[in-house]
């Protein structure tokens, strides 16, 4: 059974950037319009999500059926649907076809304009609107998160209200667009919006005193903490210690690219040191149309050490740290990558072990499917849940149970460091 390879822990969409851009040409002509409503006399909502590998995963209603699980993701400048099961489920009808040209190494993948379609949540509803209407899954984000995911929710959401996004108790609150006052604690950040996408100022150190001022994108569809493009400045180099590895998943395929930790990065005053950072192979974004001016992209695993409010109308993000803000940058210390497989895709299979890792010398294979984790059977963890485990800094090895065809093995991987 072969699966696709991911990159483990930190899932990008790395390559979300340039359908948006296509899509919104054909769509979105002011930022100041309103897609969503709260739907009773009410001025203010609050909705439990689900983290899934530093994504979040929210309950919405299409067209008056569901729920099915979308990601939130500022990243996007249009709301998109990647199961094509919801075309027959929801009867869509399917307006213009585009072919989009990712970033990866494989074929084009073609999306179609559908028109008409009704967003609601718990309290908010949308206004008929446009989205995006894969004809094939492009990001296999089931496979990746381990759970069946239908869809992604984008630019129009953050545009219909503040949202306040607390990691700590898993919730979204919603607010009126441009009426949120912070209470004490947070600090303003300005933002610009370019292509439909939220972009701050920041600082990073690459190399030992030498700081580079970099324009970054909010990017709560990816799980990263931080993602750097080489080509933007030539100030921004792989720093020596670095593994070479796959990145992730673009639109049309594997994102090749470098890991490795930088000195600092300084955003509004928040410094953050020995951060992990991916650096994607130029060779995977040059047939690319436009990149706008950014220079890399913030994910989750940095915002979660924080309560972040979203405030397109007022050009505002406010950041209040939360007990997660002096959290170590953990990244993998074993060399393999897992996803969920089977129907539910509720078994979990090696997708991908990294040459010289501890994974590989201890003789775990592609398509191993684990069964325990240190004597636990998997149906006691999520996705995420092993990815802790496989990063603990503190833990020396971890013992798996593996089916390899009709054998079922024991494997002790003694863990390292990698970056």
């Amino acid at each position: 059974m072969a699966v696709c390879r991911f990159f483990h822990v930190y899932h990008s969409f790395v390559c979300r950037f340039l359908f948006s851009v296509l899509l919104i040409f054909f769509i979105h002509g002011a930022t100041a319009q309103t897609y969503f409503q709260f739907s009773s006399n009410t001025h203010r909502a609050t909705i439990p999500f689900k983290f899934y590998r530093n994504l979040i995963i929210v309950p919405v209603i299409v067209n008056g059926h569901g729920p099915y699980n979308f990601v939130l993701d500022s990243g996007v400048g249009i709301s998109t649907i990647t199961d094509p099961d919801l075309i027959g489920e929801l009867n869509l009808q399917l307006g213009k076809k585009i072919t989009i040209r990712g970033l990866g190494d494989q074929q084009p993948a073609v999306a179609y304009l559908s028109s008409g379609i009704i967003v609601a949540m718990q309290s908010v509803q949308s206004f008929p609107f446009t989205m995006a209407v894969f004809e094939k899954d492009p990001f296999f984000l089931s496979t990746y998160l381990g759970i069946k995911v239908e869809g992604i929710l984008g630019f129009e959401f953050f545009n219909s209200f503040s949202v306040k996004i607390n990691y700590l108790n898993k919730t979204i609150s919603l607010f009126p667009p441009g009426n949120y006052n912070p209470p004490g604690g947070y600090t303003a950040v300005p933002i610009t919006l370019q292509l439909n996408k939220p972009f701050i100022k920041a600082v990073c150190e690459i190399n030992e005193n030498q700081n580079v001022p970099i324009d970054l994108l909010v990017d709560i569809g990816a799980g990263f903490p931080l993602s750097l493009e080489k080509k933007s400045d030539s100030r921004i180099t792989v720093p020596a210690l670095h593994i070479e590895t796959q990145l992730g998943m673009g639109l049309s395929g594997i994102i090749h690219g470098s890991l490795a930790r930088i000195q600092k990065l300084e955003i509004a005053g928040f410094k953050f040191k020995n951060i992990v950072t991916s650096f994607p192979d130029f060779g995977d974004w040059q047939n690319t149309s436009e990149t706008g001016d950014r220079n890399g992209s913030i994910g989750n695993f940095l915002l979660r050490r924080f309560t972040v409010v979203f405030d397109y109308q007022n050009s505002k993000l406010y950041l209040k740290p939360n007990s997660q803000y002096r959290a170590a940058f953990v990244y993998d210390r074993t060399g393999i990558e897992l996803v969920g497989g089977g129907d539910d895709y509720s078994s979990f299979v090696v997708s991908n072990v990294k040459q010289n890792s501890p994974a590989s010398e201890a003789g775990i294979h592609e398509d191993d499917i684990v069964l325990e984790v240190n004597f636990q059977p998997v149906k006691n963890f999520d996705l995420g849940g092993i990815d802790h485990i496989l990063s603990d800094p503190g833990s020396k090895g971890v013992w798996l149970k593996l089916r390899r065809g009709e054998e079922d093995i024991y494997v002790l991987i003694k863990m390292r460091d990698l970056i």
